[in-house]
């Protein structure tokens, strides 16, 4: 039973990171590359910081969602029509302050639509694959991913044709949303709400705020670089972070997985098991840190070879960032499935406190670099605030 079990988890665990390599390969290693040659570093740099605050709304709205589902299912039988109409409401908020605060309504109507839409699929498509960790269907996950890949590519011939770059990426979300539309059920009954929805409310919104205050620390290098460097850095850091990032977002994948079995059971974690998921968690930590020291130079000099020489001397220091922030996403799973959602939201806000703080001192002082500084001490800070949180909460 344990050694079929296991072949399960493993079996998933390939379909969810092969799904999240699949789309972020095609956009990492197609979309953003093409952009830079066609556009140049500061037309990119200024895309990048748009799909930065998509980056930071969409997945908070979505996945903080499709977590609290899952989470809250435990002991409560939510309704679709429960999430369906806070994805809305979440997602429309949302909507409004990405347009404030890319100025797209500089742009008219048509930029402030493009905008809303897009942070509206982006939201949906984030929150849509709950349909498969419900019922533990990966391989229609994978394909969801897959679906979204090929979309980002069709999208990219349009925006050769048309000159849009937001059809590249209104294109991928929709695929992937007309995937979940006819195979799954999450967005039927999108009305019908059940008695728990104030507990889905409350919990979700909460869910919401921690995972916004999260998102804002890994896309603060876009809001701050912009503001006080300019949108050059915002290229150079992208860049130079990117493999790190890659990194953190394949744990995302196995979060799905670990999450979603951790929810099935009737027991939480206790201090045995969960000293042995953080000490395991190190260990892939490691060697994700040392692939990303080889992984970072040689993608650079293949695929941004005019910015290697800007870059090289910030290797080191971003990809342990972004492998503290691995680290610290992977440990705020294991304690979100046995502590309440508040503590999430205090450590997450102390976090984006103190790392503002230290960038907006760091990068005055010493540009990029000092940024770069300032991030890895936040992330260093946290991984100990996090350890600290689940010993002192966890059932001995």
């Amino acid at each position: 039973m344990k050694k079929t079990q296991g072949k399960q988890i493993l079996g998933n665990t390939a379909y969810t990171m092969g799904g999240m390599l699949l789309m972020n390969g095609v956009l990492q290693l197609a979309v953003y590359p093409l952009f830079n040659a066609g556009m140049g570093q500061a037309q990119l740099g200024n895309v990048l910081y748009i799909m930065g605050l998509v980056s930071i709304l969409c997945p908070s709205v979505g996945q903080a969602l499709n977590t609290s589902r899952l989470v809250v299912r435990r002991t409560c039988q939510v309704s679709n029509g429960d999430y369906d109409r806070l994805l809305l409401l979440f997602a429309g908020v949302g909507g409004v302050i990405a347009i404030l605060g890319s100025g797209s309504f500089v742009g008219g109507f048509g930029s402030m639509a493009l905008t809303l839409i897009l942070v509206l699929f982006t939201a949906f498509r984030y929150y849509g694959d709950v349909e498969y960790r419900l019922n533990l269907n990966y391989k229609r996950y994978f394909i969801y991913y897959a679906l979204t890949a090929a979309g980002y590519l069709a999208g990219y011939g349009l925006y050769r044709l048309t000159g849009n770059w937001f059809l590249v990426f209104l294109t991928g979300e929709g695929a992937a949303l007309a995937y979940v539309g006819i195979t799954g059920n999450v967005f039927k009954n999108f009305w019908k709400k059940s008695e728990y929805f104030r507990t889905a409310c409350m919990r979700g919104f909460f869910l919401t705020i921690s995972y916004l205050i999260t998102n804002t620390t890994l896309n603060m290098d876009r809001l701050a670089l912009k503001h006080l460097v300019g949108n050059e850095a915002v290229t150079w850091y992208y860049v130079v972070s990117l493999i790190g990032k890659t990194m953190v977002l394949l744990v995302a994948p196995i979060n799905t997985i670990v999450i979603s079995y951790l929810t099935r059971r009737e027991r939480t974690l206790n201090r045995k098991e969960f000293t042995l998921a953080a000490g395991a968690g190190f260990l892939v930590s490691l060697l994700f840190f040392l692939c990303c020291q080889i992984g970072t130079p040689l993608f650079v000099r293949i695929f941004y070879p005019d910015l290697y020489e800007s870059v090289r001397s910030l290797v080191t220091v971003v990809n342990l960032t972004q492998v503290l922030a691995l680290y610290s996403a992977f440990l705020f799973i294991l304690v979100l499935t046995f502590t309440d959602e508040t503590w999430q939201l205090i450590l997450q806000g102390a976090h984006l406190v103190i790392m503002t703080a230290l960038v907006l001192i760091f990068t005055v002082r010493g540009g990029i670099t000092g940024f770069a500084w300032a991030a890895l001490t936040a992330n260093a800070l946290r991984v100990a605030a996090v350890i600290i949180l689940g010993y002192g909460k966890i059932r001995r």
